[in-house]
Formats: structure tokens, sequence, C-alpha cells
């Protein structure tokens, strides 16, 4: 799997260069739109004492920094393609407690444990002028200590004659390669606990946006998510009433989940919109959700809006959720992963937009004078995230976005 995330790198680049040189190659009088760049990084902490990987109790104490980029290239009137990466960069007190044997031939737990997370993703649409369509595709993969993942993925938009009318498809398939890290404990030559490393997950969205007035516009979205293979977790601990020591979590290997959602954006007054959305969630581990999100920009300025926000999630648990201890060991399925209990949550919090008509600042490249090129807005967030089992988190995100002039 390995290897063919190296190929998957190696094709991109072959497809990236290809692209260039056909540009070079082929002198078209056309006004190309300016190269798109955008910069985002964010900084998370969290806290909590429900540990999957110590049975449901124990630290959940993590930062994670991430940056990425977004790059986007037209390449004519009506062909782009698109490129975005970036790095999670992890610590977690809980990792460590998986006693990773690939850091270290005898590894043992120490305050935190840290890990890198790689990955990228290559896109091109085709604008049909004619029809009004739009068709993309896209390829990808991501890399973690315990993970190799590969998506591809494509994308079909319709729009009326007007734009106030659109409907979207889009299917993608992940195929994820785990390595099977087990307990500690459980460790015992090469006795395996579960039935595969693999996992694989299909994803059919639809989306349908309407303008119906100047001020109001509303969306509805329905996903049609498969998974099938490895859903349990390998390192992810489970006690028991009647049994002294921990298993391995074991979950089934199949779950179709079915989001649909909602959203309507109406502009108050020139200075004051609204924007809202909600999602009900379904899945056949008889989990049920409803998210409420909604979000008030505010100008102050012709260049400034703040943007104060809330998020409100319920979620009922999985039938396979119990607390530390609560299983008995004749339980064929059983998880005290918290993310799969009933909760509720809260996340709030406040954005900047600065957004210049003309750009915040403007440069002139060396060797293209007469190309005006653009720092084109900067975007500031920062949000509180509180989850009734006791998980608190904090994360601060800026977003700077560039144009390069053609």
């Amino acid at each position: 799997m390995r290897m063919q995330l190296k190929l998957l790198f190696i094709a991109t680049f072959c497809v990236l260069t290809s692209l260039s040189m056909a540009q070079d190659s082929t002198k078209i009088s056309v006004n190309l739109d300016d190269i798109e760049i955008s910069f985002l990084t964010s900084y998370y902490i969290q806290d909590g004492n429900h540990s999957p990987v110590t049975g449901g109790a124990g630290t959940e104490k993590l930062t994670n920094i991430a940056p990425s980029i977004v790059l986007n290239v037209p390449i004519s009137a009506s062909h782009s393609i698109s490129l975005s990466g970036g790095v999670d960069y992890y610590t977690s007190a809980s990792s460590d407690n998986i006693n990773n044997p690939y850091l270290s031939e005898n590894h043992v737990s120490s305050a935190s444990a840290n890990d890198t997370r790689k990955y990228f993703t290559l896109g091109y649409k085709n604008k049909h002028a004619k029809s009004n369509t739009t068709t993309g595709v896209s390829i990808g993969g991501s890399i973690e200590f315990d993970v190799v993942s590969i998506q591809v993925g494509t994308s079909f938009e319709k729009s009326s004659k007007d734009h106030n009318q659109s409907i979207g498809i889009k299917a993608s398939y992940y195929h994820d390669d785990w390595k099977l890290i087990y307990p500690i404990e459980l460790r015992n030559g090469e006795q395996q606990y579960l039935n595969t490393n693999i996992r694989h997950t299909a994803n059919l969205s639809t989306t349908g946006a309407f303008v119906l007035t100047t001020r109001l516009q509303v969306a509805l979205t329905l996903d049609l998510v498969y998974q099938q293979g490895l859903l349990s977790t390998p390192f992810h601990r489970v006690y028991f009433q009647d049994h002294g020591q921990a298993r391995v979590e074991q979950l089934p290997e199949g779950r179709f989940k079915v989001p649909v959602g909602f959203r309507l954006n109406y502009a108050i007054t020139d200075w004051l919109k609204i924007r809202s959305h909600y999602r009900f969630y379904w899945d056949n581990w008889n989990m049920i959700g409803n998210t409420i999100k909604i979000e008030f920009p505010i100008k102050i300025a012709n260049v400034v809006r703040l943007y104060p926000f809330y998020r409100f999630h319920h979620q009922t648990g999985t039938s396979y959720f119990k607390t530390r201890g609560q299983h008995v060991s004749t339980d064929e399925f059983y998880t005290s992963d918290y993310d799969l209990s009933g909760l509720t949550s809260h996340k709030y919090g406040l954005g900047l937009s600065i957004t210049p008509v003309f750009g915040i600042f403007r440069w002139k490249g060396p060797f293209r004078k007469q190309k005006v090129n653009m720092l084109k807005s900067i975007d500031l967030r920062y949000a509180r995230y509180n989850r009734s089992d006791g998980l608190n988190a904090n994360v601060w995100t800026i977003g700077i976005n560039f144009t390069i002039d053609r």
C-alpha cells in the first residue's frame, strides 16, 4: 500500500507537469482567470477523561497544528486543476498508551506521543458553457503511522440558464489500509483479534441549491455512505463486568449512514445576514443525530465582517456502546468509545473576515510588471467546543487568500 501511495504521488507530478507543458506549448489568446492560492492553519487543543485507548476512562489531552494549502489553476477558459494538501502534527497523551511498536522496538508509555498525518488531493474540472454543466474528477491520499488511505472521486453539476438553480452529484471511494496495533498486553505472536485490516468507504452525495429571491437562498443535501471492513479500532480497549482482562474493541464490519441536510441563507439587511443549517443523521448502528448551525455575518465596514456562530448537536448512542466495566463477555459487539455514545455538544465562537474590493496588498511580479498580484483576504476565527461527556476543546484558525494575475 505504501508503494501504491508513492506511485500516486508520482502520477500526480506527471499530470501537473504535462498540463504545464501543454499550456506553455499552446498559445491561446484567452484571458484566463487568476490563479488562486489559499493558506490555512489551525491550532487545536482538547482535554477530557474518556479515552477509548484505555477503555473509556483516561486522559484525552491532545494538541494539533494543521497547516494546509489549496491551489486552483485555470488552464483554459473551461478547464482547471486544483491541488490541496497539508500536514496534521499532533501530540496526544492517550495515543501514547497505544505503546506503538513502530516508534521503537521496546516503546513504553510516557507523558505523550506525537505523530504526523500527511495528505493531498488533485482535482480536475471541466465547465461546459453551452449546457451549463461542470464535471470533475479527483484523486488523493494520506498517510500516518497506522493507516495509508487512497481516495478517488467524481462530480457533476447542472445549473439553470440564470444560475439561480443547480443540482450537484458527487461520488467518492476511500481505501484504507491499517496496521493492526493491538493493546500491548494482548499482543501474542501472530494472534489476530480482528478479521481484516482494510476499510472500504463509498459515498454518494446530492445537493440542490435554489436562489428564491434576491435575499433568500436554500439548499437540500442527501448523503448515502456505506463502510465495509475494519470499523473497529484495534488499540481501543474494552473492560467487562465478568472478565478481568481487557479485550480489543469489536464492532460490525458494515455500516450504512444517511445524513440529510437543509441550508437557508437570508439577507436581513445590507449589513446583517443569517446563515443556517440543519442536519438529520441516521445509521444502522441505531445512532440518530440532529445538528443545528447558525451564523450571523455582520458588516461593520465595507471591507470588514464579523460572524458570530453557534452549533448544537445531539445524538443517541449506538447499540454497542457501554461505559467502562458495563459490558459482559458474552456480548457480540462492544465499545467504550464515547464518540459512539449518547451525547450533546455545543460549539460557539467568532470570526473576522477582511476582504477589500482591491485586496489588502498588491504587488507586481519582477518579470511580469504588467501583471498585478494580490493578497485578497484574511480570515481569523476562534471556536470553543463543549461536550456533555466532559470533553472540551479550543481551536484558533487563520486563512490567507492570494490571487496571481495571469
